[in-house]
């Protein structure tokens, strides 16, 4: 869709690349003829927590495998792909989400893939391609807390380099953090973004030792 006045003042700016907003016209016309559930139907802001820390610790390079966990529109993927030319794998169990992750991507003039799966059906082999797994705002059932902890085990143990999570602050987040640092190298941190504004929450680091 060509870009005119109306489209350029409906996109949120940050951290170098662009985002749709909720009324945006290519998000209302995707939205007739796609319905995402579980959740994927903005951009969540802790995905600009990932962003800022991911700057802040250098641990994007050219090349690297990115896998993010239940991405929905995929605001940190596109990130990845734009900051540095990471090879971003999108991952969600709802496809109704991949028509909205492509089209940011391709406003930010990045390629992307996806893939269709739950946590549960990520296995060892998948996480083998990856240097970098993180996720967004996706603990927030007390139910994801186990789910989330062997899907991390699965990981450390095909070789993931880093593993990030990044929560407002949900008891589910908070026993998982528990859960990881008695068991993982994991670093258990208070952060903020500053774009497109300020927003505080919490940063989940395991590091394969």
């Amino acid at each position: 869709m060509p870009q005119t006045a109306e489209t350029e003042s409906k996109l949120i700016q940050a951290y170098g690349i662009f985002l749709f907003e909720n009324d945006h016209p290519t998000v209302k016309e995707l939205e007739e003829a796609y319905v995402p559930s579980v959740h994927g139907h903005k951009t969540w802001d802790s995905s600009f927590l990932i962003m800022d820390y991911l700057l802040h610790k250098h641990l994007l390079k050219p090349k690297k495998k990115v896998m993010e966990l239940g991405c929905g529109w995929g605001p940190a993927s596109v990130f990845c792909a734009e900051n540095s030319g990471a090879k971003v794998t999108g991952v969600d169990l709802d496809e109704d989400v991949f028509p909205f992750f492509q089209a940011q991507a391709e406003i930010n003039r990045v390629k992307v893939k996806t893939l269709r799966k739950s946590f549960q059906q990520l296995k060892k082999a998948e996480f083998a391609k990856f240097d970098l797994v993180f996720g967004a705002d996706i603990c927030f059932w007390d139910s994801l807390t186990p789910i989330h902890f062997k899907l991390i085990k699965r990981a450390l143990k095909a070789g993931v380099k880093d593993i990030i999570f990044a929560d407002p602050g949900r008891s589910p987040f908070y026993e998982l953090v528990e859960l990881c640092q008695k068991h993982f190298q994991a670093e258990y941190l208070d952060w903020y973004s500053v774009e497109p504004e300020k927003f505080e929450g919490y940063i989940l680091h395991i590091k394969n030792s």
